[in-house]
């Protein structure tokens, strides 16, 4: 089981048809991390949104499972990827609870997923609180939360900058539910702007830059220093710290 992006290339009518994404070929495998790194507007976004269904390539194709993603209804789509978007949004006033059920549309109902989900989020003590009257750290919990109980076994999930809000704390304890997750053999594709947690905690990397792929493979080889100054436009520096693991630094343009 595996998602495999093939040329996909994608254009936006309303800028003019300029290409967001430009002929991109990547493999994310189960069991693995995978961070989708690159500057603002690299096409990180569109590309996730590509892989999900919610964009259609304008040339290549994405493959769920070896079959072609244009090809699984909604219901299919929903039951093989759970997807947690970069901002947090509900329609309605539902509670931390309902908004975590959500994640069962397309899924047998199970409340012994929903109570695990709100567990491992630690979410419980706010189970029956508005959703909206959460803070935005709070709301990216609940949502990934909905997308652990979604997750099928061996499924794919799917996330754009899922702890961009989170404090310090939550933003650790869901970096170690995502290992946990890919270790028990999910397919974990992350967006993310973190390039520390990025290399901390991913065993794969896509580097991405004005919607074409710069490298791809493991992230000890992507992260090169010298491509991810030419990529971000910024000097940078692995400092050890004095329990041996290192931090990447970012200095001046």
């Amino acid at each position: 089981m595996s998602v495999a992006v093939r040329g996909v290339t994608h254009r936006y009518r309303h800028t003019g048809g300029d290409a967001a994404l430009r002929g991109i070929n990547v493999d994310a495998a189960p069991g693995r991390i995978t961070a989708v790194l690159g500057p603002n507007a690299a096409g990180k976004s569109t590309l996730l949104r590509c892989v999900i269904g919610a964009l259609t390539p304008t040339a290549g194709c994405v493959l769920i499972d070896g079959t072609p993603a244009s090809e699984l209804d909604a219901g299919t789509l929903a039951r093989r990827i759970a997807y947690v978007p970069q901002r947090p949004l509900v329609a309605a006033a539902f509670t931390v609870r309902e908004v975590v059920e959500l994640g069962r549309y397309a899924l047998p109902a199970s409340r012994r997923r929903i109570d695990l989900a709100l567990e491992q989020l630690q979410l419980q003590g706010i189970a029956d609180r508005p959703f909206p009257l959460l803070s935005v750290g709070q709301q990216q919990r609940v949502t990934l939360a909905r997308a652990v109980a979604q997750l099928s076994s061996g499924g794919h999930l799917l996330l754009d900058e899922p702890a961009s809000a989170m404090d310090l704390y939550h933003a650790h304890t869901c970096a170690a539910l995502l290992r946990r997750l890919a270790d028990e053999g999910a397919t974990v594709v992350i967006a993310m702007h973190d390039l520390t947690a990025a290399a901390s905690m991913a065993d794969e990397c896509w580097l991405l830059r004005d919607g074409r792929l710069v490298a791809a493979g493991p992230t000890s080889e992507v992260m090169d220093i010298q491509r991810l100054q030419e990529v971000f436009g910024v000097e940078f520096e692995w400092v050890r710290r004095p329990g041996g693991d290192s931090v990447l630094i970012a200095g001046s343009p």
